[in-house]
């Protein structure tokens, strides 16, 4: 996988997320700022009449005073995540970006109880930089009914303290878009990585400015920074600058005519590569092996293809993007014609499939 200065990035995503959460959600039940409204019981206590809240949260909440919003579920953890994942949807936050944590609030069939972890979706994500966007949320209330099998939280955001930390944040991610964006040759896998990173922090800046706005404030995206999109668009003009050769490294006279070669280099070039030559910064490096098979009770020969592409940097070695590998086996009277139905076959595997892949691959480069 590409790896480029994971160190930067990562300390760079832990600061700022670390800096957004010291005011991020509470994970217990805390009394209101504005008055001695009783807490409401936690998971393990006994259960209380079902409250207000449960149904119309602004008679506990004014909508005035604050943004909230309830979850339900078959745990405590579930309705907070999903209390949270409802101030997200009232911010106009996704949950499928690009920096991902697996969902933290799963449990064992074996907690509580409940077998909730065995029905709850196991790819429900929830990006670092969403949770960041919660700062200043707090889980308020809790309830459980009688059979404690039904779980709500209620998830407040107080619109003053909003004003108050919001521009700060928005200040925060901006410092960290500059030193995302500061390296010295922009066209390179690195670069590209960096520019769809700052796609990310420029949509957290607009998350949090659709926050203020929610609150009451008003605020607009800071002096010299561009649009998500803009900086999408810039990645994928990267794509475009970057050489690649392509050359078959083992196996190169299995490769008749040529055919996987130029499988695979014309699936690069569609995808915004430039074709590059021993001198390339980088290099799809493509193995290929094709070997007789025999199978009892079968007069036909047959031929097992394997094929593997590996896209390097040719200074370091290392990989770029996870290796490509694709195998099969075809069957002919001939040994000859069964080599050549192979070698069509992953001709064809690749044409249908590779160019899916790589682009896949590309756009989950951090």
């Amino acid at each position: 996988m590409c790896n480029f200065n994971k160190s930067f990035a990562g300390l760079l995503i832990v600061l700022l997320f670390c800096g957004l959460c010291l005011f991020s959600c509470g994970g217990t039940p805390a009394a209101s700022s504005t008055g001695s409204k009783p807490s409401a019981p936690s998971a393990s206590s006994p259960s209380a009449p079902q409250p207000a809240w449960v149904t119309k949260p602004e008679s506990a909440y004014p909508s005035a005073q604050y943004v909230v919003a309830t979850g339900e579920g078959r745990s405590a953890e579930e309705a907070q995540y999903k209390a949270r994942v409802g101030l997200l949807q009232i911010f106009g936050m996704k949950l499928a970006d690009e920096s991902v944590i697996q969902e933290m609030y799963q449990e064992t069939s074996t907690q509580a109880g409940t077998n909730w972890a065995n029905t709850v979706s196991v790819d429900r994500k929830i990006t670092a930089s969403a949770e960041g966007i919660l700062s200043g949320c707090e889980i308020k209330e809790q309830w459980k009914n009688d059979k404690g099998n039904e779980f709500h939280a209620l998830a407040v955001m107080e619109k003053a303290k909003t004003l108050n930390i919001y521009p700060d944040i928005i200040k925060r991610i901006s410092q960290g878009m500059t030193e995302v964006l500061n390296i010295p040759n922009k066209n390179t896998f690195e670069g590209y990585a960096r520019y769809r990173f700052a796609a990310t922090l420029a949509k957290d800046i607009d998350s949090c400015i659709n926050v203020l706005r929610f609150a009451g404030g008003s605020t607009s995206v800071p002096a010299g920074l561009k649009t998500e999109n803009e900086y999408l668009a810039e990645a994928n003009n990267i794509i475009r600058t970057i050489p690649v050769r392509v050359a078959v490294t083992t196996g190169r006279d299995l490769d008749q005519n040529g055919r996987i070669q130029a499988a695979f280099a014309k699936t690069i070039g569609n995808v915004g590569f430039r074709t590059g030559d021993n001198n390339s910064p980088y290099a799809l490096e493509i193995t290929l092996a094709v070997s007789p098979v025999e199978l009892a009770g079968q007069t036909n020969k047959f031929a097992r293809y394997e094929i593997t592409a590996n896209l390097v940097d040719t200074k370091t070695r290392q990989g770029v993007l996870p290796t490509y590998s694709i195998n099969g086996r075809e069957g002919h009277a001939t040994q000859s014609e069964a080599n050549n139905r192979a070698i069509a076959a992953a001709e064809r595997k690749i044409n249908e499939d590779y160019k899916g892949l790589l682009e896949e691959n590309l756009s989950q480069i951090k």
